[in-house]
């Protein structure tokens, strides 16, 4: 998954800028950093003071995903102060198919902006200076998983050293990816994070991901197994708060310690591997070809006008969605809502399933026509109640996606037949074995926004963000599937909203 930073007044698009505002923000993320090793991040509580699992807050840093033939794992090497020996500090920067590795901290101080800067300079100025690109073994990351882990066990066999680098790269701190693109609006940002032509630039089993473009706008790529969305969100505003805080500007020390320059590394290849990474980039540009991605902000209203009616605001927009998919299609759509149950230890998610019948007997009332406003008032209230009411449950346990998925996987791994139920077709089209046609996601009650490939051919992916006075949303569809179109999608989506608000006013308390 993928997210865009907000533009901010102080920091105009302007090419040139991007290290000295890219080394500010990794000053950030090594605050940021700090307070989770020494144990001193404030824990997140819920709306009702329910202190929630923070456990996933543990794989932000210096964690990645490892292919496997059959199953990929988990690598996190991250330490608090606690838990005894430091995990490595190097942060991996990514540029023009070259990869280098630099300390972040130095005698156990972390480094400042200003050091960060030099050594990113270093990097983006070494690389500029060659005549030709390097190899891009990151696009290699980008395969699929079976194909990625034969050529990373064929790297490690060809060459002792590319097995060190591996091991660099995959404990390291952080990456960051620098890209000579310059996407000016928020959906060109998102479209260049998930789908640009840069995947020499990606190391895509990395947790996060910096992208820092040329003219001083930044994204996020995300894998999303080891954390949720909202844990690296609770990161994310606490850098976003302290650029904001500071002016995006570094007012700190000047002076520069002796510093080691920034290593590359520096693969061994042959032929074979030349050829993979070659294919590896072919295929990803033929992949991103098929996806249409849309971002737009919705600035007619916010979450205050359904406030006033009692109605939740995720609820709103899950109403708004579904009358949105109805009107384009003509029938409902099994739909995946993400619920928290970080209220659990070490919890994850459930499945929030929106598509109940008073959500779509509201749809099909306001596409028809055969009832009146007072009706269709009623009918909102009531469908925002059962929503409300099935993520409580979710959210509290009540669930049965994540409970189907534990019986199936127990079938599975102990050679007992799966139950009839996982072969239903029934089963299928409500979107159980990951066929839900709408994904959706609420990022959060800020101006942030993401992104995803839908779930199934088919589908799209919904994120969106809610803010009193407006909402955000970026819908995701495969432009390969003659039935989908993200961009008609999201225009009925915005009369969905319009509509939707003429019943509020037509009842106004």
């Amino acid at each position: 998954m993928t997210g865009s930073q907000p533009n901010f007044d102080f920091w105009p698009i302007k090419t040139g800028t991007r290290i000295e505002r890219l080394a500010l923000i990794m000053s950030f993320h090594l605050q940021f950093w700090q307070l989770i090793r020494k144990e001193q991040l404030k824990p997140v509580i819920n709306k009702s003071m329910q202190p929630l699992a923070m456990n996933q807050f543990h794989r932000i840093f210096n964690t990645c995903r490892i292919p496997g033939q059959t199953r990929d794992s988990l690598l996190t090497c991250f330490k608090t102060e606690s838990e005894g020996s430091k995990a490595p500090t190097n942060l991996i920067v990514l540029y023009r198919g070259y990869l280098f590795s630099f300390d972040l901290v130095e005698n156990d101080e972390i480094l400042t902006a200003h050091e960060i800067e030099g050594q990113l300079k270093f990097i983006e100025d070494w690389c500029q200076q060659q005549s030709t690109a390097g190899p891009g073994v990151g696009a290699l990351t980008t395969t699929d998983r079976t194909k990625w882990a034969q050529n990373r066990e064929y790297l490690i066999q060809l060459s002792a050293d590319n097995k060190t680098i591996l091991d660099t790269i995959e404990s390291s701190l952080l990456a960051v990816a620098l890209d000579d693109n310059e996407p000016i609006t928020q959906e060109e940002i998102l479209r260049e994070a998930l789908l640009g032509d840069c995947c020499e630039n990606r190391w895509a089993d990395k947790s996060y991901t910096s992208i820092a473009y040329m003219n001083g706008n930044f994204a996020g790529n995300l894998d999303h197994t080891p954390f949720d969305g909202m844990a690296i969100a609770t990161e994310a505003q606490y850098i976003l708060m302290s650029i904001n805080e500071s002016k995006g500007v570094y007012n700190g020390s000047k002076s520069k310690r002796v510093l080691s320059e920034p290593i590359l590394l520096d693969f061994k290849l042959d032929d074979q591997l030349a050829k993979e990474i070659q294919i590896a980039k072919f295929s990803h540009k033929k992949m991103c070809e098929t996806i249409e991605i849309t971002y737009k902000v919705f600035t007619e209203y916010g979450r205050s006008v359904s406030a006033k009616h009692q109605i939740h605001p995720e609820a709103y927009i899950q109403l708004a969605i579904q009358l949105a998919y109805y009107r384009t299609h003509g029938k409902a759509a099994p739909t995946y809502c993400t619920a928290t149950t970080r209220k659990f230890y070490r919890g994850r998610t459930e499945t929030c399933r929106p598509c109940v019948l008073e959500n779509v007997e509201f749809a099909k009332a306001m596409t028809d026509g055969s009832k009146n406003e007072t009706e269709l008032y009623a009918m909102l209230q009531k469908a925002g109640k059962k929503f409300q009411q099935t993520m409580t449950n979710a959210c509290n346990g009540y669930g049965c996606d994540r409970h189907l998925l534990g019986l199936y996987l127990t079938a599975l791994e102990n050679g007992v037949e799966v139950p009839e139920l996982y072969k239903d077709p029934s089963y299928v089209k409500s979107g159980g074995n990951g066929n839900f046609v709408l994904s959706t996601s609420c990022v959060g009650y800020w101006n942030v926004c993401g992104s995803m490939p839908p779930m199934v051919g088919n589908g799209y992916s919904f994120f969106y963000g809610i803010e009193n006075n407006q909402y955000s949303f970026t819908i995701s569809s495969y432009n390969s599937c003659t039935e989908t179109s993200a961009q008609l999608l999201q225009n009925n989506l915005h009369m969905a909203l319009i509509d939707m608000k003429k019943i509020l006013d037509s009842n106004q308390q």
